[in-house]
């Protein structure tokens, strides 16, 4: 378990031809690009489009969403995955079965992550683990020189997305987050227009999440190794502190443990709270916007499960001149006629705009209009459209060019940190807390609330892992 980052002088090599290459390809990629300019254009980041070379990737992770993401990269023909990482034999095999159907391909099968990173040819690494281990793949990673694709959340703690910023920045590498949702073009437009002003000035911004579980939840789970036989349980814990393993803490389940990941809103907060961000910050600096307090209501009180995370949670974070909610019902999905069970809702001077993975729509309100006027058109706009194919082309225009992609390390640290704070806060009893966004700190007069608050967002590392090279001395 001592292995160490090798530096690989032929992978980067090959990576800067990679960017050469693209370079050339770049006068061409202008033209194509101003064709495109309208009302994106202030939101988007530039790209440019490759060469022919293929991008090799390595996934660690090749469950769930691990084996979408590995499905994404086999149906794009600059890609071509060529390592496969996961603790679980049965997914592993399951995922080579896949990448086999595909004429050409047969990528290796790892037990430990660090193989992949340590493999000369692998281009880009594609991170999909239970949340706990976002972070020291990327850590690898980018002292590897590799890019990164990574799943949401950044972390599980704030401590580990500041690292995870530090290393990618000070290794200069690129890092696409899993956000798909801001490839979403209507997801886009609906910013631009938040952004413009469209519904007036914004004071209060809601999100919700609902689901109607059954009362029993996820049930107590198995103990021992049972139907996951073959798991590596004590590399799966990793840093975070070893109990008697349980299968729900594993596979899919592992969202609902405190140890691991924040519940729901970590699971869909890390979309629903990243486009409000993204619509209410300015569009002129490095995503930064951090609220003053935060206070979470709520509680395990429903579920007859295992989990530690709620099943009922109302987080209310302030801002300098706007409040930002967060809604989650695990046992009652009830939403009203003209909502989504997801959605973000902007309420302007204006009118409201409501945006989902289904499309958005306005509502024109006249008490604010001038007299007479509605000085808002009311739209509603439904569109499908696949969210995933976008992202992963604006990961491998920029894997080639070198810039960043839409939604950088800065970018999922800023969305997760603000998942983050609503969980230290239901940690603490549900207190109302200050945020320092200078010292990145917790504070207020319920000095027990602070200091439980801050140890969650800065859980120290076990087991010989460390967030600090050489990130492991066992």
């Amino acid at each position: 378990m001592s292995k160490q980052p090798k530096t690989h002088k032929t992978s980067k090599s090959r990576r800067n031809f990679i960017k050469t290459a693209a370079a050339v390809a770049g006068a061409t990629a202008a033209t194509a690009q101003s064709a495109n300019a309208g009302v994106y254009k202030s939101i988007l980041p530039s790209t440019i489009l490759g060469a022919n070379e293929k991008i090799r990737t390595g996934h660690i992770g090749v469950g769930g969403m691990g084996t979408a993401n590995l499905i994404f990269a086999m149906r794009r023909n600059d890609m071509e995955p060529i390592a496969l990482c996961d603790l679980y034999p049965e997914h592993l095999n399951r995922a080579h079965g896949i990448a086999k159907k595909k004429p050409g391909l047969d990528p290796s099968r790892h037990h430990d992550f660090r193989d992949i990173i340590d493999n000369k040819d692998v281009d880009a690494v594609v991170i999909a683990t239970p949340d706990h281990w976002h972070c020291l793949p990327t850590l690898y990673a980018a002292v590897a020189g590799k890019a990164i694709y990574c799943e949401k959340p950044a972390a599980t703690t704030i401590k580990e997305g500041q690292a995870m910023v530090d290393a990618v920045r000070q290794n200069n590498v690129v890092f696409q987050a899993g956000n798909m949702q801001r490839s979403g073009k209507h997801f886009q437009e609906a910013v631009q227009m938040i952004r413009s002003g469209y519904i007036g000035k914004v004071h209060r911004v809601e999100t919700w999440i609902h689901d109607k579980d059954g009362i029993a939840g996820i049930g107590m789970g198995e103990s021992g190794v049972g139907k996951y036989e073959g798991l590596d349980w004590d590399l799966y814990q990793g840093w975070t502190e070893h109990v008697p393993i349980n299968s729900n803490r594993m596979i899919y389940n592992f969202r609902w443990f405190l140890d691991y990941s924040g519940g729901k809103i970590t699971d869909w907060g890390a979309h629903l709270l990243d486009i409000a961000l993204w619509a209410m910050e300015d569009e002129d600096v490095t995503p930064n916007l951090q609220p003053k307090s935060v206070v979470t209501n709520g509680g395990k009180w429903v579920l007859q499960d295992n989990r530690t995370t709620p099943d009922t949670m109302d987080v209310l974070f302030e801002f300098d001149d706007f409040t930002l909610s967060f809604e989650n019902r695990v046992w009652n999905g009830h939403v009203p006629e003209d909502a989504d069970r997801h959605g973000i809702l902007f309420h302007g001077t204006l009118g409201s705009l409501q945006v989902s993975r289904g499309g958005y729509q306005v509502w024109a309100t006249d008490n604010n209009a001038e007299k007479g006027k509605r000085t808002l058109e009311e739209i509603k706009v439904a569109p499908y459209e696949e969210l995933n194919p976008p992202h992963w082309e604006n990961f491998a225009n920029c894997v080639r060019s070198g810039e960043n992609p839409i939604s950088t390390v800065e970018v999922i640290h800023n969305t997760t940190r603000l998942c983050h704070l609503g969980t230290c806060s239901y940690v603490a009893g549900g207190a109302k807390l200050g945020w320092d966004a200078d010292k990145q700190k917790f504070t207020g007069a319920d000095r027990k609330a602070v200091k439980a608050a801050n140890k969650h967002a800065y859980r120290k590392y076990n087991n010989g892992w460390s967030l600090k090279a050489p990130y492991y001395r066992g």
